[in-house]
Parts: C-alpha cells; structure tokens; sequence
C-alpha cells in the first residue's frame, strides 16, 4: 500500500469515526433530559440519606447549557468509543507486529471494562456518599442544601471521568512490567510509598472527612494490589 492509499485510508476511517461520535453526541442531545435524569440519581440518593428533598436550582441559564452540553459530549463520545477504537484498531493494526497486536488486542477491551467499572463505582457509591458527606457537614437545621443543577452536573461529570481513568491502574503496571520498565518485584517494593500515596491522593480528592477518604482510598488500594498480582503473573506467562 502506498502513502497515498494509507493517507486515504486515514482519512475514510477519521471521517466514519467523526460521523459516528457526531450521530451519538446528537442522539445524546435528544434525550438530554433522560440523562439530566440519570444523572440526578446520586443526588436524590445522598439527598435521601439525609431525609432532605432533592431539587435543583438553575442560577445561571448559559451555565446550564455548558453542563448539557457537555454531558452529551461525554455520554455520546463513550458510546461511539467502541466503534471509534475499531476504526482507529483497524488502521494502525497494519503497521504493527503480531506481538504488539496480541498486546493490543488483550489490554484494549480490559481497559474500556476498567474505565466502565471505574464510572459505575463512582456512580453508585463515591458520589452519593460524597454528596452525603459533604451536605451533611452542615447543621441542616439551620441550612437548606439547594444545589446548582450546572455545578452538579460539572461535578458528576468530573469524578466519573477521573475515577474511569484512575481504574485503569492495574493495566498500567502490567503495561510497564511487559515492557521492562518496571520489574515486578518493584512494586511490591514500593507498596507502602503507594498506601500513602493514595492517602494523600483521597485525601486532595474526596471530601474532607475520614469516611469519604476511605470510601476513595480503599478502591485504590485495592487496584494497586491487583496490578501487583497481575504484573507478576504476565511476567511469569512471558518467561
């Protein structure tokens, strides 16, 4: 194939994968008030929990177009995810070795599992229980919680993205240990660098008290010592 044909071939599948991620974001805006909806479920939860009502407030239009609209672009950009890695799998795949492909072919579906339970984990437990710690801080005697719908979602948004790309821990250290980089026994050398690692990492990210901390550190804890097993059982499939 020449580098014409490859730059074709390029541009054919960037242009299907943007058709796709275009065709879901749109689909995504049809049925933003189902997602609002879906979305709202942690709050009505924490909310719940505290025996309070769960209402929103709208204080700013143009903040609440933002959080919609960049709901729909996550919503639709993880839904067209799968068809988009299969364009873009389909284009490098020529340049690569059989060992590389293997490589790809094993960690990319595991990766987008982790991303996925990463999301659902923060959608079931961190943030509601999050919402809950952080409310109920507060002498709800005397303050009302009346949340910001653009704020919320923006949060909602942000813990998702970041707990999916956190969960994709284990991956990563079986990635450096294939690699060389790292060799196993390493990480279990710095093991309790890691336990306080994550300490301070709950710590900056979760709210500020010791049950949310651990709610937020102990999945991370565990993740690390799942990587630690699993970098040492692929170094010893690959001897």
């Amino acid at each position: 194939m020449t580098f014409a044909q490859h730059l074709d071939e390029l541009r054919t599948r960037l242009l299907r994968s943007i058709v796709a991620l275009l065709g879901a974001v749109t689909l995504s805006m049809i049925f933003y008030r189902e997602l609002i909806e879906i979305a709202s479920i942690p709050h009505l939860r924490a909310m719940s929990w505290l025996g309070k009502s769960g209402g929103f407030i709208l204080i700013d239009p143009t903040h609440a177009i933002g959080a919609i609209m960049k709901l729909s672009c996550i919503v639709g950009f993880f839904v067209a995810s799968p068809y988009v890695a299969r364009e873009l799998w389909g284009f490098v795949a020529a340049g690569l070795y059989r060992e590389e492909k293997r490589y790809v072919r094993a960690f990319a579906p595991i990766s987008y599992l982790l991303f996925l339970l990463g999301c659902v984990f923060g959608y079931f437990l961190l943030i509601p229980y999050a919402l809950y710690a952080m409310v109920g801080m507060m002498p709800l005697e005397q303050v009302q919680p009346i949340v910001s719908i653009g704020n919320y979602l923006g949060l909602v948004m942000t813990l998702t993205i970041l707990l999916g790309t956190l969960f994709q821990l284990p991956l990563l250290m079986v990635l450096l240990s294939k690699l060389g980089l790292v060799a196993p026994p390493r990480w279990r050398a710095w093991r309790r660098a890691a336990i306080l690692g994550n300490i301070v990492l709950a710590a900056l990210l979760a709210p500020p008290d010791p049950q949310s901390m651990l709610v937020f550190a102990l999945p991370l804890l565990a993740l690390y010592e799942i990587g630690v097993w699993s970098s040492a059982l692929a170094a010893r499939e690959s001897l």
